[in-house]
């Protein structure tokens, strides 16, 4: 079992873009292999970037943040979000959408279950949106149940989880704000509510 996720001691980050849930199962190209052996990617990457059809995605694994690559895919109207996975692995998330938020970078921790994990203003918050039950359940509780001093948790679901609600309950918590709006119904859960 994974341990708690803990970033209270890292600084309040950017909240990932609505896309990203969307972009989360598409494959990677991953460059790091390549790089190491000094060749450049950069031919292989716009051919890529040339088959994706607006609205699509494509995914890119670097061993750094390829800042020079999302500029120029942004003049190409792709919209970027990078994350750095670990030690010479980020993972970028190539979006065809005008160019709209064109670079954002964050640290989301990824849990067992495949939900995204980060700090925000507002307090912390777990992104289930595209998990097939019963995992978003799963991922929520286990974050509640693992970490008995926190109080708040924003959940980003695909739809109003009803059976999540007594489950909730049972623990002593529950929800205080829903904001609804497509393919983003976003609980603000509390302890004790």
């Amino acid at each position: 079992m994974v341990g708690v996720v803990d970033l209270s001691s890292r600084p309040v980050q950017d909240s990932p873009p609505a896309w990203l849930a969307s972009a989360l199962e598409v494959p990677s190209l991953d460059v790091r292999a390549a790089l190491a052996q000094g060749e450049d990617p950069l031919g292989l990457l716009m051919e890529a970037a040339d088959r994706v059809d607006f609205g699509g995605f494509f995914v890119v694994d670097a061993p750094f943040n390829p800042s020079p690559l999302r500029r120029i895919l942004a003049a190409r109207g792709f919209s970027s979000y990078g994350r750095c996975l670990g030690a010479g692995h980020w993972r970028v998330y190539f979006h065809l959408n005008g160019a709209a938020d064109w670079e954002h970078d964050s640290e989301v921790e990824l849990l067992e279950e495949g939900a995204m994990v980060w700090r925000e203003e507002d307090g912390l918050h777990v992104d289930v949106r595209k998990l097939r039950p019963p995992y978003p359940m799963v991922a929520i509780l286990r974050l509640i149940d693992s970490s008995p001093e926190m109080a708040r948790l924003v959940v980003h679901h695909e739809r109003m989880p009803q059976y999540l609600l007594p489950e909730l309950a049972e623990r002593g918590w529950g929800v205080v704000r829903v904001t609804e709006e497509f393919q983003d119904v976003r609980l603000w859960l509390e302890r004790g509510a």
